[in-house]
């Protein structure tokens, strides 16, 4: 008998046991017992199937035939792509802004990588080891500082959270700047726009009385549901990629974009504000919420789980609630 054959043998009559153990108990527990033909059958199965368990048992302990279950075609967290330990070599077309040309020029490196390499790793060893001219931005290595976004395979991404061995087609990792954002060099882009747009919104907590706003005499208190309206939009890192992946940024350099639009909803939802409607009027305006087209790009690459497309969706909601309901108010005065 092959070792796959004991293996399911195995397998099937240690989950087995229990199964027809707790059928025999649910007859007995329901009076059902006195169906001979079922009981009986049941007692067979059971004393058949302990009987192949303490078999395999057996010859597992006496025999050492051990079941690799690995063998059956069973994937184990162990398992990874990289074949023991030893590191895989990757080829890296890089497409670089040249200032001179005005264009991206390739460059291709071959660089060895191991089980957890990221892209962001790939690169420093590149600049360390093959090319001191490449620029890129990064900084915390860690998902944190939103500085070292680019694309990767085409799709805006945290080159220190992106995999290097997950992300290679067939040997291959393309890498690009983001093209939502106006270039500097190579891999560096310009943020003073995002900036601009970001600060535009006011990202910061209104109060009307300012003394209060710098001398406050006790806390802000807010209660769990207070707080988990505004607390999904802000884990914002501010890296740029929903602006680099919003068709709409690609086309109308005006447009706001998804990161300013999701921090002005972050604000206007956070009952320490005292902005009111006047949130709502900053970004109601062609420019503004109203040139979203709901492609939900932004909220797909999103390294922190922000969903701007919603945030945007909802400012929407709140801007045309109010105007339907007067309507509706003022309709039934008339009549």
């Amino acid at each position: 008998m092959k070792e796959s054959q004991i293996a399911i043998l195995t397998y099937g009559s240690m989950i087995g046991a229990p199964v027809l153990l707790a059928l025999l108990a649910l007859l007995n527990l329901s009076g059902l017992g006195t169906l001979y033909g079922i009981y009986t059958g049941l007692r067979i199965l059971l004393a058949v199937d302990l009987l192949l368990f303490g078999a395999i048992g057996i010859r597992e302990i006496y025999l050492g035939k051990r079941v690799n279950p690995i063998k059956l075609g069973i994937k184990t967290a162990e398992e990874q792509p990289i074949r023991n330990g030893e590191a895989d070599t990757l080829r890296f077309r890089v497409y670089r802004f040249k200032e001179e040309s005005k264009r991206l020029e390739e460059s291709v490196y071959d660089v060895a990588v191991g089980k957890y390499t990221s892209v962001l790793g790939a690169l420093v060893k590149i600049k360390a080891e093959k090319d001191p001219t490449i620029s890129m931005r990064y900084s915390c290595n860690m998902g944190i500082c939103g500085s070292c976004g680019m694309t990767v395979n085409g799709k805006p991404s945290l080159a220190c959270e992106t995999n290097a061995l997950k992300s290679a087609r067939n040997g291959i990792i393309t890498i690009g700047p983001m093209l939502g954002h106006p270039l500097l060099k190579d891999l560096v882009t310009d943020f003073d726009d995002f900036f601009g747009k970001h600060e535009s919104i006011s990202p910061h907590l209104e109060r009307e009385d300012r003394k209060e706003k710098y001398e406050a005499p006790k806390e802000y208190a807010q209660t769990r549901e207070q707080i988990g309206r505004f607390l999904p939009y802000s884990y914002c890192i501010m890296c740029g990629l929903c602006m680099d992946a919003c068709p709409v940024v690609n086309t109308n350099p005006a447009f706001l974009g998804p990161q300013a639009l999701s921090q002005a909803y972050r604000y206007y939802m956070d009952s320490r504000d005292q902005m009111g409607e006047r949130r709502l009027q900053m970004v109601n305006t062609k420019d503004g919420v109203w040139d979203c087209e709901y492609a939900g790009t932004c909220s797909e690459v999103c390294p922190k789980g922000v969903d701007p497309a919603t945030a945007i969706q909802s400012m929407k909601f709140e801007m045309l609630v109010p105007k339907f309901v007067m309507k509706k108010e003022g309709a039934e005065m008339e009549k």
